[in-house]
């Protein structure tokens, strides 16, 4: 709400949609004062230097409790100053007394999203409108910002295997990897490259049918066609080539093939029911 003003005097009148309705655009904070409160004289001065600071980010709405007892009343004000912060029409956070600045820009940071968290968001945004080029722009950024926050970074990742841009994806994912242990999502993109780097050796999809044509019951030729299929995402058909190598050859080819298959399953990731499906009929064909 970049136009919106960001100190409001609200009145019993105004209160629902300078408070309620804004709410649920961006977070308000609500301060209690009045005309004779020499506290409140104190912290009004900081309140407004912080919310100039944001830029817009949230908003100051002053109620007068002599002017507007009601109000003050509904939200249980007992002592002045009283500030509350609200978001989707709720209360979230609320404090009495005066609060030197350090603290206040710390109660301000606790329900405030941050930069971090915006760009992710604006990302999925991104997602869901299917422009990743811009997705990947804001994912990158929140990673930036918060580097510490794994979700950021294999999500960025994600998107860049998607954009097919495989060594950055990589770089991000090996960085990961240092603190000595991957989360499943991770753990299921790095599956992903290492599928497609073996893919790219063999030429892909149309290169494995080639050579199975001209051989079609050799199963490392099946196998390699597996492999294409699946770096393809064809899951279905990867896993069903797979189980059908296991079921013929378990002691020979079919334990590379299991190997193929549960990189497979981790590639799907750990919610998949596909993946669920072939992971019980794998348990079964080969034990």
């Amino acid at each position: 709400m970049p136009d919106a003003p960001s100190i409001i005097n609200t009145t019993m009148e105004t209160f629902q949609k300078d408070v309620i309705q804004q709410s649920t655009v961006r977070p308000v904070v609500v301060d209690f004062w009045a005309d004779w409160c020499g506290p409140c004289k104190q912290l009004i001065p900081i309140l407004e230097k912080l919310t100039a600071e944001a830029k817009g980010a949230f908003c100051l709405v002053k109620v007068n409790v002599d002017q507007c007892p009601e109000i003050a009343g509904a939200f249980g004000v007992q002592s002045i100053p009283f500030v509350v912060a609200m978001l989707d029409g709720q209360p979230v956070s609320q404090f009495a007394g005066v609060k030197p600045e350090p603290e206040l820009r710390a109660w301000l940071k606790s329900f405030m999203p941050s930069p971090a968290a915006e760009a992710f968001e604006q990302g999925q945004q991104h997602e869901t409108d299917g422009s990743l080029e811009l997705a990947e722009a804001s994912y990158r950024k929140a990673s930036e910002l918060e580097p510490e926050i794994a979700e950021f970074r294999i999500t960025h990742a994600r998107v860049l295997l998607e954009l097919n841009r495989d060594q950055e994806a990589r770089e991000i994912l090996d960085e990961l990897n240092k603190r000595g242990y991957l989360e499943p999502e991770a753990q299921a993109l790095v599956a992903q490259l290492e599928l497609r780097s073996q893919v790219e050796e063999s030429g892909g999809v149309a290169e494995a049918k080639k050579a199975l044509e001209a051989n079609p019951t050799d199963l490392t030729l099946q196998l390699k066609l597996a492999e294409a299929l699946g770096a393809d995402s064809r899951f279905d058909e990867a896993c069903e080539m797979c189980l059908a190598i296991v079921t013929k050859d378990r002691g020979g080819v079919g334990v590379p093939a299991k190997e193929v298959m549960v990189g497979l399953l981790t590639v799907m990731g750990p919610k998949s029911r596909l993946a669920a499906d072939f992971r019980k009929r794998l348990a079964t064909a080969f034990y």
